[in-house]
């Protein structure tokens, strides 16, 4: 597992900081999805770790997750999976679709 934030990529307290600004803001399902896309693409290219991921996504999520799902399978979730998302919204523990890490999805 990659240990490190980049020097000049954003640290963590930082990203959740201007999220919940944000939000504040303006909370909308727009601005969810922007945020999870943003987190999405620190994962993806390695600048923040999946724990990070983890983290942050709670603050924006309830809209656009089976779609998050399926960027990071590149492929359409199973109706048998999306069935495991909805489980994991009432507070049961699924796996990531990386499989790395368990959360409450």
């Amino acid at each position: 597992m990659m240990n490190l934030m980049m020097e000049n990529c954003p640290m963590e307290e930082e990203i959740k900081n201007r999220i919940v600004r944000q939000l504040n803001w303006r909370n909308t399902e727009s601005v969810s999805l922007i945020w999870q896309g943003y987190l999405a693409a620190l994962l993806e290219w390695g600048l923040i770790e999946v724990q990070v991921y983890d983290r942050l996504s709670i603050l924006v999520r309830g809209v656009g997750e089976k779609e998050i799902h399926e960027l990071f399978l590149d492929e359409p979730i199973s109706a048998e999976y999306e069935s495991e998302i909805g489980m994991g919204r009432s507070g049961e523990t699924a796996t990531s679709p990386e499989g790395q890490s368990e959360r409450n999805i």
